[in-house]
């Protein structure tokens, strides 16, 4: 079956972004007299949106007032710090510039928060066509629902069959299984596919080329 078009995860997978999620959410808690923590705890706790990113970090029972308030001021925070240390992974740009130039549709799909996804978006990878660049609104279910991507589907006018979804996490993979798109995974940016496959993922790919393989 040939591939028309891709949907790509962002954190882990095209953008290397924790620092500065972490530095963002060790900013907020220090503010509050929270504790703060290092990259190691928080790499375990992203991936499902800001609301239980946070709530996670947190760690002890809340109100939901009070994790709005904290949800809010943690996005005004990491809006302002989107490019203090993140990267595109190595590979990546490369991948990309063959795929526009072999008319591949790209577009991607996070559970970051919708503006700060396309804000990252903007800054990173404004040089390829993603279209669109979707991330969690409240009016869609998160990943591993498979409504955004069937949305993305709908607006590449691809049959998802012939759409390969790229990611690092379960979330991934889970979403393209049940869009019915093809799935793989990757083994760098966070390691959760490496520590916690999920059946049925295939192999891993190692290193962005790898993609194109896939594609040709």
């Amino acid at each position: 079956m040939k591939i028309e078009g891709i949907i790509f995860d962002l954190d882990g997978t095209l953008v290397h972004t924790i620092e500065d999620i972490a530095g963002a959410a060790n900013v907020l808690f220090a503010r509050h007299g929270l504790p703060e923590h290092g990259i190691d705890y928080y790499l375990k706790w992203i991936g499902n949106g800001a609301v239980k990113f946070i709530e996670r970090a947190h760690g002890q029972p809340v109100s939901e007032e009070q994790l709005k308030a904290y949800v809010s001021e943690f996005k005004e925070i990491y809006a302002g710090n989107l490019h203090d240390q993140s990267h595109l992974y190595e590979g990546i740009p490369k991948v990309l510039d063959e795929l526009v130039s072999r008319g591949i549709k790209i577009s991607v799909l996070s559970n970051k928060p919708h503006l700060l996804t396309r804000k990252v978006c903007e800054f990173y990878l404004s040089d390829w066509p993603l279209d669109p660049v979707l991330g969690q609104r409240e009016e869609v279910p998160r990943k591993p629902d498979p409504a955004a991507a069937f949305e993305i589907a709908k607006h590449m006018d691809i049959a998802p069959d012939r759409i390969l979804f790229v990611g690092d996490s379960d979330n991934d993979i889970l979403t393209a299984q049940a869009a019915g798109m093809i799935p793989l995974g990757v083994s760098w940016g966070y390691g959760r596919l490496v520590n916690n496959p999920v059946e049925g993922m295939g192999t891993l790919a190692e290193q962005p080329s790898e993609i194109l393989n896939i594609v040709s």
